[in-house]
């Protein structure tokens, strides 16, 4: 039997399908032999509202492919390769061109930090949450089998807990546990031990980190990285460099499934390769949207650091300055760069999603003066 755990917001359609073809193959018993028993191959998914949704459609699929008579499906051929193919000519035209040279340039960031907010802000976070002591504690069980059955159960026989007196001389330094647990992350976040000492001295869970040290130790470590991206993403400051992406480095051939790919008149590539359902949307949208000259799907390659890691940015377009009636409005063309995402509110998604997001925008409109934006649909371009 097997199960597919959702931790994380999988947005890729396509990582979707290749998680659920790892759990749908047969089990090998310890011989490495194939066991073709239907009470062993039961694949169980707990998923987060985005993940159901798209089992719950794929599940449909292979009902209306194979029937619902209980069989197990034939393995299915219908999946081909694909290739998207670069359009040098459309490569060429000067809009392109001209948009490559606006967004292609390199840059570097520098922040600010506020050490005096950073502690005060983490500090009220402290005090706001509850450190209870540590606790030792020792459950005993037994596990009861029917006569003549294979099932089981579990029965819980006692259970007693004991809180645990941390002795002053067995106290870990608290300032070296915290400054090892912000440097055994990813990305490692180093502060000063000074910082770190006046983060302790401000709380008003003194008594209770004394009594848990490390519980005391995560928690601030915890707050201490969220806030300090926070501080980091909100004093960022870009500016360009002598180095740049090469139109060059466009690969000639995109390979993909068919089914992932749709076909482009307009686009850089004769082909747009998508990974989810808001992307295949949005390129249907440009399609048939007359005032978009040339876009193209920016490469993984294609990358804006931030403090929170590399940032790769979905479009970049090129379209007609015109309104909903036809009329040209101020400059003949926009350059615009554009994030996908199935909603634009920031409470929604992944924290340092939204803080990518956030040094994107600084990138490309403060430091190479063009639009950026994150739409849901074609329709919010301008």
């Amino acid at each position: 039997m097997f199960q597919i755990c959702t931790l994380n917001q999988t947005v890729s359609e396509m990582k979707k399908r290749q998680e659920i073809g790892r759990g749908i193959r047969l089990a090998v018993n310890q011989s490495g032999d194939r066991v073709r028993d239907e009470k062993v191959n039961v694949l169980t998914v707990v998923a987060n509202e985005n993940y159901e949704a798209y089992v719950s459609r794929y599940q449909g699929e292979l009902e209306e492919a194979y029937g619902t008579s209980g069989l197990p499906p034939k393995p299915p051929n219908a999946r081909k390769p694909g290739v998207a193919k670069l359009r040098k000519a459309v490569m060429l035209k000067p809009e392109f061109k001209e948009l490559w040279e606006k967004i292609k340039h390199k840059t570097r960031y520098s922040v600010e930090i506020d050490s005096e907010l950073l502690i005060s802000e983490v500090v009220a976070k402290l005090d706001a949450v509850t450190i209870t002591p540590a606790k030792l504690t020792v459950k005993k069980g037994k596990v009861v089998a029917a006569d003549g059955t294979e099932k089981f159960s579990a029965v819980l026989a006692g259970r007693s807990e004991k809180t645990l007196t941390v002795k002053r001389d067995g106290l870990p330094n608290l300032v070296a546990v915290m400054a090892s647990l912000m440097e055994n992350t990813t990305p490692p976040v180093r502060l000063t031990r000074r910082t770190l000492l006046e983060i302790f001295r401000g709380t008003k869970s003194r008594t209770a980190a004394l009594a848990n040290p490390h519980e005391f130790a995560t928690i601030a470590v915890r707050f201490i990285k969220s806030l300090l991206a926070d501080q980091l993403v909100n004093g960022v400051r870009y500016e360009k460099i002598n180095q740049w992406y090469e139109m060059t480095q466009l690969e000639e051939e995109i390979p993909s499934w068919q089914d992932y790919l749709i076909a482009s008149p307009t686009s850089v590539y004769d082909h747009v390769v998508f990974q989810s359902e808001i992307e295949e949307k949005f390129v249907a949208g440009l399609e048939h949207d007359k005032r978009v000259k040339v876009y193209l799907k920016l490469p993984a390659w294609f990358t804006v650091p931030t403090p929170v890691g590399e940032y790769n940015p979905d479009w970049a377009i090129v379209m007609e300055n015109r309104d909903a009636h036809g009329e040209r409005q101020g400059k003949d063309l926009l350059y615009l760069v554009r994030e996908t995402k199935d909603t634009t509110r920031p409470d929604s998604m992944r924290p340092n999603e939204n803080r990518k997001i956030e040094c994107g925008k600084v990138h490309f409109e403060k430091a190479l003066g063009v639009s950026y934006r994150v739409v849901k649909s074609a329709a919010e371009l301008p």
